[in-house]
């Protein structure tokens, strides 16, 4: 059944509830120009921290103005919003002490875009005539108990401590902020950007338009409106100055906080209003239930999907349009849940324009989505989609969105009127701008991207289906049902844009979040008999449902979103420190890699924990030297870097082999190469792994002259000598440590190597005596030590063939007399013949 309906005469109503729906179109603007300016001067008192001098005075100002505009815009949605006069001049006379400090911070901004000194001077009188206000205003004397009444608001008229706020700007702006910005605009236009330009002239015309209402003339306020230009204003000093809007909106999350913000006011007056204002009579209608279930179920889904995406990363510009899109639609579900209850139609239309205000917005920010879902950019064509999008928006909280409404059995639907035609055009050629984007790329889509793109569609197609109602059709709409879809969206979106780190803090955040519904449940259920005392079991369990949904899911998004980017700045903390930790092991390692490169691991440790290493005498030990022939001379026909390889080369193989062999690298000297064994630990096989080390070094040696030969290059020769005696270990230096050696015994292996014979292995008397029975030796001789004293010297061949097959790699044998040696038994005589055995 068609119905048509005319708005109530504002002069004929006395209940305060009813004027307030009554006249809720009216105050919008002035909540949307409250949240816009309190969030621009939230970002700008944070640069106040971030900069200095003049600059930092700019901040403040800045900062200053924004909020001052967003009180004047709550100030206006008062005045037309409270019927009790004595309430509204009281807040008059309070926010006003907020709202004249505009008049400064306006002017010293001028002054520090022009740098002319009239306006500084203009600054200062506009701080004279804000002292002057309040005077008045601390008295409770800035406004008059007269009244201006329009259908928009009650107006008071303002005394002579408030005028001069009407009528410094007044003439401020026309003889000097016109004046210059006419004449001096491309000068401007060079310093700052063009939005700031434009902002500005608007934001003083906007402010100026308030001076015909003050003064009893029937003309809507333009300061309700304040929001645009201080958007046009923030977007030309973000972009130019200190904060580029990319930044602002996504990297710093401002999107993400203007999103919630508005859900969280509108989450908070959803359970207040239902608690306050929806009496048990909004249930005499027996068709209720099911039929308000689907929207419920929708709107709650949407908001929790919302929530769930933004807040699993919130950085990603996916994330915000997809909670976006998931709040645009919540709201068009928002709107039809009342329409299922027995309630008054003024507020149905009304709920249906607030949400419409939000909803309009539909076919731009879906188009984002998806486009950004393909990864195509953003097509020029799509500026007609916004401006449409845009218009509906403002059209919406007009008489042009409805225009009566029908009464079917499942509810009331909304007569359409002409925003929802317009919606559909935008709706038309969105799809028309999108479909040929992803037409271009639908081979190369993700399973995910194509998911979301489906489940965009889908909701589409069941928006598409209110049409039939909204116009005399009995067919039920399955707009009711969006939960299906924008369930789809918000996981193929987790997929796409996957959660970002969960640490610790972050699943501490949602075990808090968990608790608090838990909290507000239990708080419900308690309520639960006083609601069963009027309504039926049913009845009371949809009302609590929305009484404390509402506040499941603030909570939910207080804890969930708003904490989680300072808890995952926490648990990033919590990442780098393990990343410190790591590092600090991996230089400790590194540090005690390099420590072990210049001394053994026992002398290493013995430095780390004590500061210190003792010297150690050592009754036996094995050293051994050695040296190339010629080498200043072939060296001297050799390039630098050929030099430094070649020795390089040579010295990491010796390094290799006397590793393998368990001795001690000591040192080096030019050509010379010098190491030990039986240190620092002591051991009895000393003498036999210096031999067999000395032997590997002469095998390689003569591998590289035998290729070098081939090649017809020069080669170098080695001397070997090896002597095994007493020493005295210990660390010499502070700063560039090293582990040395000193005694008798290393002048007379320095001896045996000097005293030795190109490609011969020679050892001492000592040392022959210790591996004779193992390695072939032969006798060469005598020599004197400076003390005049003799010593035998061998030269060692190879090891005996009974104890190896080629002279060079021991035999099993071997290495079994070698473990028997190794564990402290001795080589005795065994007869004259110099038979040995082992005891």
């Amino acid at each position: 059944m068609e119905y048509t309906y005319q708005l109530p005469n504002i002069e004929t109503i006395g209940d305060t509830w009813t004027y307030f729906w009554l006249q809720l179109p009216y105050g919008i603007p002035g909540i949307i120009s409250l949240v816009v300016g309190f969030f621009l001067s939230a970002f700008s008192f944070r640069r106040i921290f971030h900069t200095n001098g003049e600059d930092r005075v700019l901040s403040l100002n800045v900062a200053i103005s924004f909020f001052g505009y967003g009180i004047l815009g709550l100030v206006l949605s008062l005045r037309a919003w409270i019927m009790d006069r004595e309430l509204l001049l009281a807040l008059n006379n309070w926010l006003y002490l907020f709202i004249l400090l505009i008049l400064p911070s306006n002017f010293y901004i001028c002054y520090a875009l022009s740098r002319k000194k009239v306006f500084l001077y203009y600054t200062y009188l506009c701080w004279i005539s804000v002292i002057f206000g309040y005077v008045g205003l601390f008295q409770g004397l800035g406004f008059h108990n007269e009244w201006f009444d329009y259908q928009f608001g009650k107006y008071p008229k303002a005394t002579n401590y408030i005028k001069p706020f009407g009528i410094i700007p007044l003439v401020g702006y026309f003889a000097l902020v016109l004046p210059f910005f006419t004449f001096q605009w491309k000068i401007l236009l060079k310093r700052i950007h063009k939005s700031l330009f434009i902002g500005y002239n608007v934001l003083f015309l906007m402010t100026i338009s308030n001076a015909p209402v003050l003064l009893g003339y029937n003309v809507y306020p333009g300061s309700f409106f304040i929001f645009i230009p201080l958007i046009l204003i923030a977007y030309g000093i973000f972009r130019s100055d200190f904060l580029d809007v990319n930044e602002l909106l996504f990297d710093r999350n401002g999107l993400f906080y203007i999103l919630f913000g508005v859900v969280s006011f509108s989450l908070i007056v959803l359970s207040g209003t239902v608690a306050l204002g929806l009496s048990h009579s909004a249930y005499l209608n027996d068709n209720w239930f099911p039929h308000a279930l689907p929207p419920t179920i929708s709107f709650f889904v949407a908001i929790f999907m919302a929530i769930i995406v933004a807040g699993s990363n919130p950085q990603a510009k996916i994330n915000q349009l997809c909670a976006f899109s998931l709040i645009i639609t919540a709201f068009y579900n928002l709107q039809s849940i009342p329409t299922k209850l027995e309630l008054n139609y003024l507020i149905l239309l009304r709920i249906s324009q607030v949400s419409f205000l939000i909803f309009s917005l539909a076919p731009s920010i879906l188009s984002r989505f998806v486009l950004k879902a393909i990864g195509s950019e953003r097509p020029k064509s799509l500026l007609v989609v916004d401006l449409l999008s845009i218009l509906c928006s403002f059209l919406s909280i007009t008489p042009f969105l409805h225009n009566g409404y029908y009464r079917y059995d499942y509810g009331i639907i909304h007569k359409s009127s002409l925003v929802p035609y317009l919606l559909g055009i935008a709706g038309f050629f969105a799809f028309i701008i999108v479909g040929r984007e992803i037409h271009k790329r639908w081979a190369i889509l993700p399973k995910e991207s194509k998911v979301a793109l489906g489940s965009v569609l889908l909701s589409g197609v069941f928006l598409l289906t209110a049409f039939f109602p909204s116009h005399g059709f009995a067919i039920p709409p399955i707009s009711d049902y969006l939960f299906i879809p924008t369930t789809l969206l918000g996981f193929a979106v987790l997929k796409l844009g996957a959660f970002s780190l969960p640490g610790r803090t972050i699943r501490f955040s949602q075990k808090l979040a968990n608790l608090g519904i838990f909290s507000i449940l239990f708080a419900s259920l308690l309520q639960m008999p006083k609601f069963l005392e009027k309504l039926a079991f049913g009845e009371s369990l949809f009302h609590i449902t929305l009484v404390t949904l509402p506040l499941v899911l603030f909570n939910y998004l207080l804890v969930y979103v708003f904490a989680r980017p300072l808890a995952e700045e926490l648990d990033r903390s919590y990442i780098l420190l393990e990343q410190a930790k790591k590092e600090a092991e991996l230089a400790g390692e590194e540090s005690e890699k390099l420590l072990l490169n210049i001394l053994p691991k026992s002398v290493a440790e013995e430095i780390k924990i004590n500061g210190y290493c003792e010297p150690k005498s050592f009754d036996e030990a094995t050293i051994l030297f050695t040296d190339f022939r010629g080498f200043t001379e072939v060296a001297k026909n050799m390039e630098s870097n050929e030099l430094i390889t070649e020795l390089d080369a040579c010295f990491t193989q010796f390094d290799e082999i006397i590793s393998r062999n368990q001795l001690e690298k000591l040192k080096t000297i030019g050509d010379s190469y010098m190491c030990a064994g039986g240190l620092p630990d002591s051991n009895y096989t000393n003498p036999i792994d210096a031999c067999l080390a000395a032997l590997e070094i002469r095998s390689f040696m003569d591998q590289m002259k035998e290729i070098k030969t081939q090649l017809n290059l020069p080669y170098w020769e080695l001397r070997i000598g090896i002597h095994t005696g007493s020493v005295i270990a210990g660390v010499v230096g502070r700063f560039k440590f090293a582990y040395d050696i000193w005694g008798s015994s290393v002048n007379t292996a320095s001896r045996m190597e000097s005293s030795g014979i190109v490609g011969e292995i020679n050892i001492s008397q000592t040392t022959y005596d210790k591996v004779r029975f193992l390695f072939h030796c032969e006798h060469r001789g005598k020599i004197v030590d400076k003390n005049g004293e003799r010593y035998d010297m061998y030269l060692l061949k190879q090891i005996k063939p009974k104890f190896s097959k080629d002279g060079l790699v021991p035999n099993e044998l071997f290495w079994s007399i070698y473990q028997k040696i190794k564990q402290g038994s001795k080589m005795v005589l065994k007869s004259k013949q110099e038979t040995e055995r082992i005891t």
